[in-house]
């Protein structure tokens, strides 16, 4: 492979000395930002559109070669703002200045995503005194700058100089000191120091720390600049919506610079068990598939054989590296790497220790609610921008503005239903469901927000709305009978079963479909995204009867994006693609097309990013600046009499997220939601 690679090199090398006769590159300007590495010394340049290698050798005095071997990337060619490492050779005036300059200043050389704050507490120097050394720092810190740290002025944060005070007494933090013994020391408290020296304290104390001490143990509440950053930030966010302002079209990808690393972090293995396997929260979950394995064609190869839950993860991964190789296409540069959780909290724990992934622009997953809270606050301390990709659990997007949530709660979905649901037009709507003590929450809250929509008609008072209940194999006249009472035969009748029991929702609409063909009713039914997995209810009703379902994902297979991505899916892995695979393929598609688009600050522009996708259209709400971004997408499928099905988006609406009040699970499941009552 060694030689391989140095054959390029040499191959690169020769065609630029043979377009050396032929050079009319424009006049390298040399770089003065010096760095030292292990050792050694390099200015840091950045190619400039039109140069060459023999261009830039000639410019700093160093051979093509020795550039080549301390840059081995550019055997794949020179690109604009690329970042080239240069030898410094021999020994000058200006070379000893430099030396001297080493005992004044630490060179630092900016990597992605930090910023001067970030510095700021690295070195333990103000953000003032990094301005001071390098001006231009104030309009923003790039990629592969480097940035003078002073030496002379590193020192603890907090005050310039511990001088007598009333109030406090400075302590130096002296050699094998810790909070115990100054606590015991001063007759305070632990957390009465760590309170008065948040910023100081945050990543523990340290030797030459100075610490404030206050002189009464009564002194207990710091002066308002000394409270922790955090606190300030949940103090403003208490009063008003915080988000930067972010200039959304400025942005111009750059393969070369803007290579991306992208951490897909699955559960890739699961126990085979004899009891039924527990599915992750995913609106679509094939129910068969709970109970199943897929195994190999050799049946006696028992290490083969995998659950079907880890097939529906795979399924999923391979959907990302379709999406993958047409982005790759587009000319997107993608680092990715995998990461296998299990289903265990603790593995998940010890993947935040590792220092890939703590590299990581983007995060995808993990799946089970008990791996993501880890990776999530993983994702908020590093700053880095996260996706959960299957749970509908919203509970984690308070507080962590970096988390985005693909799966809608089913709250959400509900209120986005019932919104999209015209009321004011003379229906005679009629509730009916089995009076479940189970569902009795949700039923009331969905009554809660059809009584809402009410409200927003012109005449109100005037709409018929009624509530029928009865229990799954009644006789049929009987439940027939009953129901009839509430029908009308001269307007249409929106039925709305808010059940996932499958024994109730096929007697049910046996006996609405009687009413309707025989009785001549005009009835249209209105029922719940798991009403497509049903297998013992006759599909013909759902046409009969006008079935109108609502749900976040729907695939249809007539589209020609659809077309494409199974005809590449089925080339490169033999199988076809489940609808985990379309997740996959849309999530990975998503968010990097958005990162080429607008950067690694591309969460503050989600809003200006639209792309055709082939089972969702991502519309991303956020509570204010701190919460995370929820998907609201919704669409309405309706089975129309001439056996088609019509899909469109639910209206997009404003829907705030508060704190839940109350919990109910959603019906037949055990996805416990959240729910605030009004």
């Amino acid at each position: 492979m060694r030689r391989f690679v140095f054959i390029l090199l040499a191959l690169f090398l020769a065609s630029s000395l043979i377009s050396k006769g032929q050079d009319s590159t424009p006049t390298v300007k040399i770089s003065t930002d010096k760095v030292k590495i292990d050792g050694n010394y390099y200015y840091i340049h950045i190619v400039r559109k039109g140069e060459t290698l023999y261009s830039i050798s000639r410019a700093y005095n160093v051979s093509q070669m020795e550039i080549a071997m301390e840059n081995p990337d550019i055997y794949l060619g020179l690109q604009p703002d690329q970042a080239l490492k240069i030898p410094i050779k021999g020994q000058t005036p200006d070379d000893v200045e430099e030396d001297e300059k080493d005992d004044n200043f630490i060179y630092h050389v900016v990597r992605r995503k930090e910023t001067l704050f970030g510095l700021s507490q690295k070195y333990e120097i103000s953000i003032e005194d990094i301005i001071a050394a390098n001006p231009e720092a104030e309009e923003g810190l790039k990629v592969n700058q480097v940035v003078l740290i002073p030496k002379k002025r590193v020192k603890t944060l907090g005050d310039d100089s511990p001088e007598k005070s009333d109030r406090f007494i400075y302590h130096e933090v002296q050699p094998k000191e810790g909070f115990y013994s100054i606590s015991r020391q001063y007759d305070v408290s632990e957390e009465i120091i760590k309170k008065f020296n948040a910023d100081l304290v945050k990543e523990g104390i340290k030797l030459g720390t100075v610490l404030k001490i206050p002189r009464s143990s009564k002194d207990t509440i710091p002066a308002p600049e000394t409270l922790a950053d955090d606190e300030k930030t949940q103090e403003i966010l208490a009063n008003e919506e915080v988000s930067p302002s972010v200039e959304c079209d400025t942005f111009e990808y750059n393969r070369w610079r803007d290579v991306y690393n992208v951490a897909i972090v699955l559960p890739f293995t699961h126990e085979i068990t004899s009891t039924r396997e527990e599915t992750v929260d995913f609106e679509y979950d094939e129910e068969e598939d709970n109970n199943a394995t897929k195994d190999s064609s050799d049946e006696e190869n028992d290490e083969l054989k995998i659950t079907s839950q880890t097939a529906n993860f795979l399924d999923f991964y391979q959907g990302v590296l379709i999406a993958l190789d047409s982005i790759k296409d587009q000319g997107t540069s993608v680092n990715l790497n995998v990461y296998n959780t299990g289903k265990n909290a603790e593995i998940a724990n010890d993947l935040t220790q590792e220092s890939e992934l703590k590299e990581a622009d983007l995060i995808i997953g993990p799946a089970y609610p008990e791996c993501l809270k880890p990776i999530a606050n993983f994702a908020l301390e590093n700053r880095i921008p996260m996706v959960s990709p299957l749970s509908p659990n919203n509970f984690l997007l308070d507080n962590n503005p970096y988390l985005f949530q693909i799966n809608p709660s089913f709250q959400t979905q509900l209120k986005r239903f019932t919104q999209s649901i015209n009321f004011c037009e003379g229906q005679n709507i009629v509730l009916i469901h089995e009076n479940d003590s189970t569902n009795v929450g949700m039923i009331n809250n969905m009554k809660d927000m059809i009584s809402q929509r009410f409200s927003h008609c012109e005449t109100p008072d005037l709409i018929h709305f009624k509530e029928v209940t009865y229990k799954a194999g009644s006789s049929a006249p009987e439940v027939q009978e009953r129901i009839s009472h509430s029908l009308s035969l001269d307007k249409e009748n929106m039925i709305i079963v808010p059940s996932n029991n499958e024994a109730f929702v096929s007697d049910l609409l046996g006996n609405l479909h009687t009413l309707s063909t025989i009785y001549k009713y005009p009835i249209s039914v209105y029922g719940f995204p798991r009403w497509q997995k049903f297998r013992n209810v006759q599909i013909e009703y759902y046409y009969q009867l006008q079935l109108h379902l609502f749900t976040p994902f729907y695939v249809d297979y007539h589209d020609e994006n659809v077309k494409s991505f199974i005809t590449n899916y089925r080339d490169a892995f033999r199988s076809e693609p489940s609808q985990y695979s379309f997740q996959g393929f849309d999530v990975m598609l998503y968010f990097l097309t958005a990162m080429r688009n607008y950067g690694l600050d591309f969460q503050f522009c989600i809003e200006n990013h639209s792309i055709n996708l082939l089972q969702s259209d991502y519309i991303f709400n956020r509570l204010n600046g701190l919460s995370g971004f929820e998907n609201q997408s919704v669409y309405m499928l309706r089975y129309n009499k001439d056996f088609e099905i019509s899909k469109k988006s639910c209206e997009k609406v404003s829907i705030p997220r508060i704190s839940p009040k109350s919990h109910y699970n959603e019906p037949d499941s055990n996805k416990k939601e959240a729910v605030g009552f009004d």
